[in-house]
């Protein structure tokens, strides 16, 4: 073998190498923050040129009146809305993929995910769905190749914990083999966080408690991670702190 050609070997080697150290960081295209922030998904709503959406959220807060103010604030923007509601707990695939019909079948041009990281999991896994007819959850996860999301995705987050609203993985339950299916794709970043603190007022206090402390050891977790970097314990420390 030629000088060169060794030269050329480990140099390519070193390169992958470094490539494969480097940390990816991702957020959402667009984070609305602050109180109040729930009266602006009308308007963006409105930019995207979208006249209908599908409002996924959990029943319970469906029946608190929790998502009032979304629901207005999509009304005084002349935009119209179904409302999926999914059961308490985590989202399984017959569930995601009813809802994924219903957004087929309604016309909706965008998809709304209101509530804890269960509703916004689901929400995430249907405008995948909607990207690829025909396919299933399971087959989702499986597929060597699948189409990106096309379909708006806004995702309002009222717990603390799970951070889905700035995330590409969605985790849904298989109702058939009762397996959790892990969906990871570039696209599951939703197009816009509308973070407004005062939704958890209106959430039972068991769960804005239990959903804390879950935030808080996502928080401990991601400092002291081995792939930790400075941007990343930075947020951990502001939220730990």
């Amino acid at each position: 073998m030629q000088d060169a050609e060794i030269s050329r070997i480990i140099t390519h080697t070193v390169d992958r190498m470094n490539a494969m150290a480097v940390h990816q960081f991702s957020l959402p295209p667009n984070t609305y923050i602050g109180a109040g922030a729930i009266a602006r998904t009308g308007e963006a709503i409105e930019k995207c040129g979208v006249r209908k959406v599908l409002v996924m959220t959990d029943e319970l807060l469906n029946k608190l009146g929790l998502p009032a103010g979304m629901y207005r604030a999509l009304s005084h923007s002349g935009i119209d809305y179904d409302v999926f509601c999914m059961p308490t707990g985590e989202p399984c695939s017959n569930e995601v993929e009813a809802a994924a019909r219903q957004a087929a079948e309604s016309g909706c041009g965008a998809i709304v995910a209101f509530g804890g990281g269960s509703a916004l999991d689901a929400a995430k896994a249907v405008a995948l769905l909607l990207a690829n007819p025909g396919r299933t959850v399971g087959e989702l996860e499986s597929a060597p190749q699948i189409n990106p999301r096309t379909m708006p995705l806004v995702a309002v987050p009222t717990t603390a914990g799970t951070g889905s609203e700035a995330t590409t993985v969605s985790v849904i339950t298989d109702s058939v083999r009762h397996v959790k299916r892990l969906l990871v794709h570039d696209s599951l970043m939703p197009d816009l966080a509308i973070i407004d603190a005062c939704l958890m007022l209106g959430v039972p206090s068991n769960v804005t408690a239990a959903t804390g402390i879950d935030a808080l050891t996502h928080a401990i977790e991601a400092y002291v991670a081995n792939g930790a970097t400075p941007m990343t314990q930075a947020l951990a420390y502001r939220a730990i702190g």
